[in-house]
């Protein structure tokens, strides 16, 4: 028996042909859907993919009941963007190899790839951030701004994923408050993409103000020093930049 994590990639027709083969034959299909906000609804990823599947919450993978079943089940974990992007999930193939469980990986394109389309190098990307919804927190948490100032002093980009739940409004209000908080210098211009990879994918680069009108975004991309290349990249693309 095996237990396969799969990555779907950013839209609902991404995944690889070799994946949806072996979800074929698995006993049960799981899906994580409490690390991100899909692009679209479930019911349409089941049927783009014919098939059936059980959302999954945190502490039903934390506590690793999954790799449980796959001792005598065929059993997958579906995962939005790539299937290695969160902790938690090495954390589950770790599991596989200490219990002799057999297991398969199915990569997939991520945020981390697709943040290119904006023209910024990712080799130029330092640690990503996660920014915390504060509506949901009894203080105001301002750790993200930590690796934008660590990113900053060698030069590199931020990629800041937003709660889900968090709009572009409130992400954009806390963004200048914490800064102020943390004396982080924000760039007069930051990128916004929502729905990247997908046929809606938005990439909106403007001032912090201008930026608080369009709907809820899937990342902010604090950029720091520019190679010419990613300015005249940035510049080229202005008419699809929004």
């Amino acid at each position: 028996m095996t237990f396969n994590l799969v990555g779907i990639g950013l839209n609902k027709e991404s995944l690889s042909v070799d994946a949806l083969k072996v979800l074929k034959t698995c006993d049960k299909i799981y899906l994580e859907n409490y690390t991100v906000n899909f692009p679209y609804p479930l019911n349409e990823l089941e049927k783009e993919l014919g098939l059936k599947f059980i959302e999954l919450k945190r502490a039903s993978i934390e506590d690793e009941s999954i790799i449980e079943e796959s001792k005598d089940q065929n059993i997958a974990l579906l995962v939005y963007g790539d299937s290695l992007s969160a902790t938690t999930h090495i954390q589950l193939i770790l599991e596989c190899k200490k219990q002799k469980i057999e297991y398969r990986i199915f990569h997939n394109a991520s945020i981390i790839t697709a943040i290119a389309e904006t023209g910024l190098q990712p080799y130029k990307f330092g640690k990503t951030a996660s920014m915390p919804n504060w509506e949901e927190h009894t203080n105001k948490p301002t750790s993200f701004m930590n690796y934008i100032k660590e990113n900053q002093s060698i030069k590199a980009h931020t990629l800041i994923l937003t709660d889900i739940g968090l709009t572009i409004e409130n992400a954009i209000d806390q963004l200048g408050e914490a800064s102020k908080k943390e004396d982080v210098k924000i760039p007069g211009k930051i990128i916004v993409c929502s729905n990247i990879g997908t046929k809606n994918q938005e990439i909106f680069y403007d001032s912090l103000n201008n930026l608080k009108e369009i709907e809820m975004p899937f990342c902010l991309i604090i950029p720091s020093e520019m190679h010419f290349l990613e300015e005249e990249a940035l510049e080229k693309l202005k008419d699809k930049l929004k």
